[in-house]
């Protein structure tokens, strides 16, 4: 069994972003280790890697996300110069 697990809130309105937090089973519940967003959840846990990538979380989160990602797309999580397409559309929080 994983050490980390995922959480998602989708919202029902298309104008609002998806969020995604990462959940360390390991530290007192609720212990969020990571959180993403996005116009949807490939986004949203694209979001989540980068920002685990760039704050220079442990490894085991990062793999654990890259893997998550990998799962639902087929590909590898990559870096980017920016953000990625359609991150910042779909209006407001």
């Amino acid at each position: 069994m994983s050490r980390f697990a995922l959480q998602w809130l989708v919202p029902r309105r298309a104008d609002r972003f998806t969020h995604v937090m990462l959940l360390d089973k390991d530290r007192p519940a609720p212990f969020i280790s990571g959180a993403g967003h996005g116009v949807d959840k490939l986004h949203a846990l694209l979001n989540l890697w980068q920002t685990l990538v760039e704050s220079d979380a442990v490894p085991e989160m990062i793999d654990y996300v890259a893997v998550e990602y990998a799962r639902r797309t087929g590909e590898t999580p990559k870096e980017s110069a920016g953000t990625p397409a359609g991150l910042t559309g779909g209006g407001g929080r």
